[in-house]
């Protein structure tokens, strides 16, 4: 968008991709390669006698550690259950630390309880290792990320009180939302969730979310059609009307369509222009909504996560704690080079 843009983030965004810490590193390196490429066996040798030399079996494949449940109340006390290898001990990390451990049963299920202590307000990042006498300890691929609520901040409007984040992330691709910051949730309809919707300092609106792959999404504004989208393989759809809307409260309706062009999902969302003062050089500028966290403010506007500690910098002067921002704070998004 252009220099000195506002930006409106209408719903925490779930597309998130981990920075692996370095113990994670650490211990993936010494997880087999399930990848590579088997090279040929060599022909076994013959004794003198003409019988074949007994070739060494191959090792048995050893299971990667996953996750399949992840339930985190907003105390931050949780309940974590996967699959690995039958009979294996699994240690729960936090960011490398370990907090809790299990033992996977006969059929490889695990479940973890970490609760005392709870796990902290702010953000966290769970993985699992997996541990075998005379093996090499295996890492999860998998990432559960968390973000806990502050319980001493308000509950909304309604009187609800904030929720955990909680996600559970491949090593790449889209991670899956396993439970809303809120009781409501992201505004989704049927198969159709929008996830974002900014506009620039001209007015020009850049709305995005998912649906089933292939299908179309229609916009409008103020009831008037004003761009139309079909949905890439992942199920990510863009719309970006050409005219700008003016400083005012406007309501916006997103239907997805049938081939036929009939709407089979639709979602309708009040939200407002608002006028911002410009910010300094190139830098855009974000009023913060519940549920929005850095992570997810850098992943949606620089495309990584770790561009974080760049907004962080531009704010000091407001952002006392990286793990908590506010709603209606007005953050400075500084140019990424």
């Amino acid at each position: 968008m252009a220099a000195g843009a506002i930006v409106f983030a209408a719903a925490v965004g779930v597309a998130w991709h981990g920075k692996l810490t370095d113990q994670a590193i650490l211990d993936q390196s010494a997880r087999p390669a399930a990848n590579a490429a088997s090279a040929p066996a060599p022909a076994p040798l013959s004794s003198p006698s003409g019988e074949a030399a007994s070739s060494t079996a191959a090792p048995p494949v050893v299971a990667v550690p996953s996750f399949d449940v992840a339930r985190i109340g907003p105390d931050g006390r949780a309940v974590i259950a996967g699959r690995a290898q039958p009979g294996a001990k699994i240690v729960l990390l936090d960011g490398g630390k370990e907090i809790a451990q299990s033992q996977a049963d006969a059929n490889g299920e695990w479940v973890i309880l970490a609760q005392e202590p709870p796990l902290g307000v702010g953000q966290h990042e769970l993985r699992v290792i997996q541990h075998i006498e005379g093996r090499a300890p295996v890492t999860s691929d998998q990432v559960v990320v968390a973000i806990v609520p502050d319980q001493k901040q308000p509950a909304t409007a309604s009187g609800a009180k904030e929720e955990t984040l909680v996600m559970i992330a491949p090593s790449s691709g889209a991670p899956t939302l396993v439970q809303p910051p809120s009781a409501a949730g992201v505004p989704k309809s049927g198969d159709l969730v929008m996830s974002t919707l900014d506009y620039d300092e001209s007015g020009h609106v850049t709305v995005t979310g998912k649906a089933t792959p292939g299908a179309v999404v229609r916009g409008y504004i103020d009831d008037k059609m004003v761009a139309e989208s079909q949905t890439g393989a992942d199920g990510s759809w863009r719309l970006a009307p050409s005219a700008p809307v003016g400083v005012s409260k406007h309501k916006l309706r997103l239907d997805r369509l049938t081939k036929d062009g009939k709407p089979v999902a639709r979602l309708e969302l009040p939200f407002e222009r608002v006028p911002v003062a410009s910010a300094a050089g190139d830098s855009r500028r974000l009023v913060v909504v519940r549920g929005d966290n850095l992570w997810n403010i850098a992943r949606a506007h620089y495309g990584h996560g770790m561009h974080h500690t760049m907004i962080y910098g531009a704010n000091k002067e407001q952002i006392r704690d990286p793990d908590l921002i506010y709603p209606g704070q007005v953050l400075s998004l500084p140019k990424v080079n």
